[in-house]
């Protein structure tokens, strides 16, 4: 075992109101090491004793080693009525999509979030699969605070959720995601009658794929996108930095990068309900790491520009002059992510994901969820995959999302995480 100093430490705080008598809020963690997964404890450290869920109601202080770590580390809550004790928690298999009691992975038995963390690594709330507990986090010399507004109730977010959609003008499909009701006899456990989650679009289609209104959201778009002759050109900033541009024969974009590396991007990646999900190969036989790597890291800034409702603004078509850095420039517009603006390639409306719109910008559109980041442009309760820190272009810090810290956070740097209201303050 390697040296187990405490690097800092996470003081859980239960604000929900709940009443002990009838319900238990419950928090399980892991740590993953080279060779060995350490296990949250009731005493508030890590071993490696397994996996069960621990009663936070009086709240907890979490002690983080100063272990070497993969990175696959988080803290995962959850909510019960007091006559269910959650099974352990195992990293290898993770909770479904929620609410939905379908495979692959464990179903959890009530509404359940997760804060990934780790030893001097980022800290962050992720909202990528569903928007569960309104959770919270602020670090030490830190005015940030990251997440949920920790006063605003559950009620509350879910009626911001619905008048959102309700005003928005592309809302109407995502006011489904708003999920109110059990998906099966006794499943999961109804806290006060209120809603099971917020679920993304991606899991939403992944068990619903003839889902009314989402289906095929963005199949215009991805035929656009790849129309023969396009052509993008855009600067990585991540794995293999450098400029990449090319142009589709109809079914994928080549894009050649630093040192002549050439990069495929096919059309079938995106197609169908893919654009909802990050949808993002394994390696190939053969193939290079610092090619996989860039694939990766294309493919997933493309999806972000299709969340975004940015992706046509970053395509030339066949003919047109392009410049370099015009696709990353076009995708990093702030001032258009998420409208229906008329898009640069053939000026038809843009459309976007709603449901990351609601959970970027809703303070800016009448919300009161979330706060704001530093440069006061963007106030994200929970994180998406890149939307902290986009791997395109050139991206200011203080652009980033109140969701997620932009250092690591270690030595002395303590850190305090709540578990916000789940009743309307009286």
């Amino acid at each position: 075992m390697e040296n187990t100093t405490t690097l800092n430490t996470i003081t859980l705080n239960n604000i929900t109101a709940l009443d002990t008598s009838k319900y238990t809020v419950w928090v399980a963690g892991f740590i993953q090491q080279p060779d060995l997964f350490m296990y949250l404890n009731t005493d508030g450290n890590f071993s490696a004793d397994a996996g069960n869920f621990i009663n936070i109601n009086n709240g907890l202080t979490v002690n983080v080693p100063n272990v070497t770590n993969l990175g696959n580390n988080r803290l995962v809550f959850l909510v019960t009525e007091n006559t269910t004790t959650p099974p352990a928690l195992s990293p290898m298999v993770g909770y479904t999509a929620y609410p939905f009691n379908a495979t692959p992975g464990a179903c959890p038995p009530g509404p359940y979030d997760i804060f990934e963390f780790g030893p001097n690594a980022q800290y962050d709330l992720s909202a990528v699969d569903s928007f569960g507990l309104n959770l919270s986090f602020t670090v030490t010399n830190d005015n940030l605070v990251y997440g949920a507004i920790p006063a605003i109730s559950r009620p509350e977010i879910g009626e911001a959720f619905t008048t959102f959609t309700g005003s928005d003008p592309l809302g109407t499909a995502f006011t489904q995601l708003l999920y109110t009701s059990p998906t099966g006899t006794g499943y999961p456990d109804s806290i006060m009658g209120q809603f099971s989650a917020i679920v993304s679009p991606k899991d939403w289609l992944a068990i619903n794929s003839g889902a009314s209104g989402l289906s095929g959201y963005w199949t215009n778009t991805i035929n656009d996108f790849f129309t023969n002759g396009n052509q993008l050109n855009l600067y990585l900033n991540a794995a293999t930095v450098g400029n990449y541009s090319g142009t589709s024969d109809g079914t994928q974009f080549t894009l050649t990068g630093p040192g002549g590396l050439t990069i495929t991007i096919p059309a079938s990646d995106f197609a169908g309900n893919q654009g909802f999900m990050q949808a993002v190969r394994g390696i190939n036989t053969g193939e290079k790491q610092n090619e996989y790597d860039a694939f990766s890291q294309i493919e997933a800034a493309i999806f972000q520009a299709i969340s975004r409702g940015v992706l046509l603004d970053g395509v030339v078509a066949e003919g047109g002059s392009i410049s370099d850095s015009y696709t990353s420039t076009a995708w990093t517009n702030i001032q258009n992510w998420y409208t229906n603006h008329k898009n640069a390639y053939n000026q038809n409306p843009s459309v976007y994901d709603v449901y990351a719109k609601f959970f970027h910008c809703a303070r800016n559109h009448g919300g009161i969820i979330m706060g704001l980041n530093s440069a006061q442009n963007l106030g994200m309760a929970y994180g998406f995959s890149l939307d902290e820190n986009p791997n395109v272009g050139s991206w200011p810090t203080g652009n980033n999302v109140p969701a997620k810290t932009n250092y690591s956070v270690g030595l002395g740097q303590d850190v305090t995480l709540t578990i916000g209201r789940w009743i309307p303050a009286m």
